[in-house]
């Protein structure tokens, strides 16, 4: 969980800060060339939104929307020195829009561009933008100057640009970023975080040449690998169980070579526990069964086939070498004392932990699995059929008893390969 956690963030750690070290470099550049990097934001910043729609990802057509109407509101109203009463109340707004919008967006759900819901968030978002619009268009902006609040024309730190209200718009802006990150480890939440980071580092530092091209550009990508990624999942991440699916495992089945071994893993008397207890203390195991098989040992690899059947595929291994880990797998299931979770439990995951450790917090119940392997042979022309006679010694488990895991390729005296410890 923690990786997959890092793995989220990994875009913002490596492109903010690249974008950061291109600060120096950029502005020795000669002028034509600065003007195709101050152009990029607007190209980026097109072909997220574009993608975003394609693959229904709302939040991160609005975050894209909400950068590049910053940049433009920067590239044609702050070129001068913000002395000037006009560019600093823009200035101000901008610092101020920038998270505030973030943030509106990361508690924003996830409905498509355009649909009734879409359209009421882009509502909420686009009045402080055309209101600044507006005020540059009649030339009113600079006599605002005098009506803004002493926190917006101090500044949190000396040599910066961040004022003091600009600073606590931050601060609280990050928290509903955070929280939905937490709630909902999206990469869409992921890359909102970047575009808020972008944008602070963006005002902190605003004087500094082509910092705001260079750091929207940076956002930008961030949340076009975010729209790469999500669709990433939703192709290859069973939503339910957080393993890869059926899709992923063929995927992966035809870059192997000539040697390797699948198993097919179904869960005993599943139906049972969708009739006796309902359909969420169902899900509550496909989701332990995917936890416990996907730290299988031995280079496996963990897959959810559909339903309550399960895939483990061990490249480079047979039948033989992968049996003691499959094995391994089984025994961990069928020992783990699995404790019904009240419909009243926590979120948080210290005080579930407490919750479960005392008695009488849940019915306890114990879950086995059957498995059935086989390993690449010559016989098999496709990985259709490796995966058929693993499911035909799945069979042959389910017969024996359950609980227990059978060999496509091994011989006992009654004509099939069994083994059961324990």
């Amino acid at each position: 969980m923690a990786l997959r956690r890092l793995s989220l963030l990994l875009p913002m750690l490596l492109l903010l800060p690249a974008a950061y070290f291109s600060l120096s470099p950029v502005a020795l550049l000669p002028d034509t060339q600065q003007v195709i990097i101050a152009q990029l934001p607007y190209v980026l910043g097109l072909t997220v939104a574009l993608l975003a729609i394609g693959f229904r990802r709302s939040r991160i057509m609005l975050a894209a929307l909400n950068l590049c109407v910053a940049y433009s509101l920067i590239r044609f109203g702050l070129q001068t020195s913000l002395d000037n009463p006009d560019a600093y109340v823009m200035f101000s707004g901008l610092s101020v829009l920038l998270p505030l919008n973030t943030a509106l967006i990361a508690m924003f759900s996830e409905k498509g561009a355009f649909t009734a819901t879409g359209f009421r968030q882009l509502a909420l978002l686009a009045p402080g933008y055309l209101f600044l619009v507006l005020l540059d268009a009649v030339n009113w902006l600079g006599y605002l100057l005098p009506w803004l609040p002493m926190s917006m024309l101090e500044m949190l730190f000396l040599e910066t640009y961040l004022s003091q209200a600009s600073a606590w718009v931050f601060g609280l802006s990050l928290i509903p970023v955070l929280f939905s990150l937490y709630m909902r480890r999206t990469p869409a939440d992921a890359a909102l975080l970047a575009s808020l980071v972008a944008a602070l580092v963006m005002i902190l530092w605003f004087d500094r040449p082509l910092i705001s091209a260079l750091f929207v550009s940076a956002a930008l990508l961030v949340l076009a690998v975010a729209v790469i990624q999500s669709s990433y999942s939703m192709a290859f991440i069973d939503e339910l169980t957080e393993i890869p699916g059926r899709r992923a495992l063929y995927s992966k089945l035809n870059t192997l070579g000539r040697t390797y071994t699948v198993a097919m893993v179904d869960i005993d008397h599943f139906k049972q526990f969708n009739d006796r207890y309902g359909h969420d203390v169902g899900d509550q195991v496909l989701r332990m069964v995917a936890a416990k098989i996907a730290q299988v040992n031995g280079g496996g690899k963990a897959y959810r086939y559909g339903g309550e059947e399960f895939t483990i595929l061990f490249p480079g291994k047979t039948e033989l070498q992968a049996r003691p880990y499959l094995e391994e797998v089984r025994e961990v299931i069928a020992a783990y004392p699995m404790r019904i979770r009240s419909e009243k439990r926590p979120d948080d995951a210290k005080q579930g932990r407490e919750q479960r450790s005392r008695q009488g917090a849940g019915e306890i119940v114990k879950v086995s699995i059957s498995i059935g392997f086989c390993e690449k042979a010559e016989r098999h022309q496709e990985p259709d059929e490796v995966i058929k006679d693993a499911d035909q010694a799945l069979y042959a488990a389910k017969k024996a008893g359950r609980n227990c895991s059978r060999s496509a390729g091994e011989k006992n005296s009654r004509g099939q390969a069994s083994y059961k410890r324990g």
